[in-house]
């Protein structure tokens, strides 16, 4: 019998969590924001009388949230990267003024004073993903969850909030299902931590099915291999005959017809290349018995290898099957990597080392709006090295059109992934910005995926021949530029071609 539908916080249930919060964070100080895992939450702290608080809010789907929580997240649980970059800037040093709630939404609004000026975070919870938003004083989205795009509405950075339209009707609520705060955090809590196992041993299950086939095959073929190698004792026999009676064979027969030694009265036939002399078959039939033999005791320690192997996958699949929780999944982890199936964890890197960026490598870097890397060489000399070394072979890769100089754009994609028409707006108005071009309002550029673009031999520096391109035209917006040029990191934000 199916359990019950999840469901996150109704308006009702978001205004209860509002009237109870208030109190506690009206006028405290933001000391940091976080992105936890691998969906859209925020995570922020606030310093409190009585010492920090983390409110966790989870937009959109059955997990959807606001709340205080006690859980706590180990460090590489944590998003790195240009957007939680840009929302510690921005929010660095903020006072939460109010905390609101539009009537009967499950929407909620974060007001916070910061040294730039008001700035305001909006947590839409409806939807199957939702959406947070931090505003300006302005109500300019300047940063977000993800972009949105639907019949009704579309969320963009750079562009004003678009608040959601009135629902057409009241829907009848469920009843409310928490006392406090604390229950909605120790219910949602619980969820994540289930979903989070059930991902994880799933993930774990295939792997180890996968690595049992694999196993199964192998051990299938060796002992077939080792069946095999019992016939060295029938192959030297038979070369012994060939040798015996090879006087009596006429050259070029396709048979020999011998007596057989072990049926009294009986004859064998024995099947001959005509093309080759008995007495080099016969010494075929002995070379193949001794490497039959010499391959024997190999692979029966292979065999046994192998069967261990699958022994020891068996335990673990009734490990993973098993496990209550994501503890208990740390000793199948381990043994999966001690079997080559996990890539071992890597060491946490010195507090004290830097980052060493490879002689060439050090791109212009920006970050689209919809969240990719974009890179942008600086001379003709990195052009190659951005184009030819680093890119990947389904990266994008644009260039300002009409043959003007300018430099390589590439756009990274993660595998499976293709950019929208923003994404490549904003790699295009780079192209441009980074030209000769630069200034001019309207201009066509080229693009293409990476490997459709080669240098032959003799081309100088920078100099490539794309094929199968595409062209987009950009007009020069300069609110668009403007962003780009903001993501960037500090030492990249010049307007220096």
């Amino acid at each position: 019998m199916a359990g019950p539908v999840e469901r996150g916080l109704t308006a009702t249930e978001l205004a209860a969590v509002l009237a109870e919060l208030v109190p506690t964070l009206r006028g405290v100080e933001l000391l940091d924001v976080a992105l936890p895992g691998e969906q859209d939450d925020l995570l922020l702290v606030f310093r409190t009388a009585a010492g920090k608080v983390f409110l966790h809010l989870a937009p959109g789907g059955p997990r959807a949230r606001m709340c205080l929580t006690a859980r706590r997240w180990p460090k590489d649980a944590f998003a790195t990267g240009p957007k939680i970059d840009h929302l510690r800037a921005a929010l660095n040093g903020a006072t939460l003024v109010e905390l609101s709630q539009p009537a009967g939404e499950r929407r909620c609004l974060l007001h916070l004073r910061t040294a730039a000026g008001a700035r305001r975070l909006v947590v839409e919870l409806f939807g199957a993903r939702g959406a947070w938003a931090l505003l300006d004083d302005n109500d300019i989205v300047r940063e977000l969850s993800r972009p949105v795009a639907t019949a009704v509405r579309s969320l963009t950075v750079g562009q004003p909030y678009a608040a959601p339209p009135p629902a057409p009707g009241a829907a009848t609520e469920p009843p409310p299902r928490f006392a406090d705060v604390a229950a909605v955090d120790a219910h949602f809590t619980a969820v994540d931590l289930r979903a989070e196992l059930l991902g994880e041993r799933d993930r774990l299950q295939r792997i180890a099915e996968r690595a049992t086939q694999k196993a199964r095959a192998k051990a299938e073929g060796l002992a077939t291999q080792l069946a095999d190698t019992g016939r060295s004792d029938s192959l030297r026999a038979e070369a012994d005959l060939m040798l015996a009676y090879a006087h009596a064979v006429p050259r070029g027969a396709a048979r020999m017809i011998v007596p057989d030694p072990l049926r009294e009265g009986s004859d064998k036939t024995i099947d001959l290349d005509p093309s080759k002399p008995v007495t080099l078959q016969a010494k075929d039939r002995y070379d193949k018995a001794r490497r039959l033999d010499d391959g024997r005791a190999f692979a029966e320690q292979r065999l046994a290898a192998a069967r261990q192997e699958l022994a020891a996958l068996a335990d673990l699949a009734t490990a993973l099957a098993t496990a209550p929780d994501s503890d208990a999944l740390a000793a199948p982890r381990a043994a999966l990597q001690r079997l080559g199936l996990l890539p071992k964890p890597k060491a946490p890197p010195s507090a004290n080392k830097q980052p060493r960026v490879p002689k060439g490598h050090d791109f212009r870097r920006f970050v689209s709006a919809e969240g990719y890397p974009i890179l942008v060489g600086k001379n003709n000399e990195q052009n190659d090295v951005l184009t030819l070394r680093v890119a990947a072979g389904l990266d994008l890769w644009l260039h300002v059109g009409g043959g003007r100089p300018g430099s390589h754009v590439v756009i990274r994609l993660p595998k499976g992934k293709t950019a929208s028409l923003e994404t490549l707006l904003d790699a295009g108005t780079l192209a441009i910005h980074f030209s000769k071009a630069r200034g001019e309002r309207l201009l066509d550029v080229i693009y293409t995926h990476r490997k459709h673009v080669r240098k032959p031999k003799g081309l100088p520096a920078g100099a490539v021949v794309p094929s199968q391109t595409k062209t987009i035209t950009v007009r020069l917006d300069e609110e668009r530029l403007r962003r780009l040029l903001d993501s960037a990191a500090p030492d990249d934000r010049r307007d220096d071609a």
